[in-house]
């Protein structure tokens, strides 16, 4: 799901979206899309700013 978050910008397709509604109550999920978007946005600043990320 991330994966796929992250290469279609936030579009998730229905059929997915339901998948996760399966496991997830709507708060969990919104609590999820925020960390996923986070630290996207993180990782695009870092990049933008060419720092390098430690891998520890």
């Amino acid at each position: 799901m991330t994966d796929h978050i992250m290469a279609y910008h936030g579009q998730l397709p229905e059929e997915l979206y339901q998948r996760v509604k399966k496991h997830f109550t709507d708060q969990e999920i919104i609590a999820l899309f925020w960390q996923i978007g986070s630290k996207n946005a993180a990782n695009w600043f870092l990049i933008a700013m060419q720092i390098e990320q430690n891998k520890n």
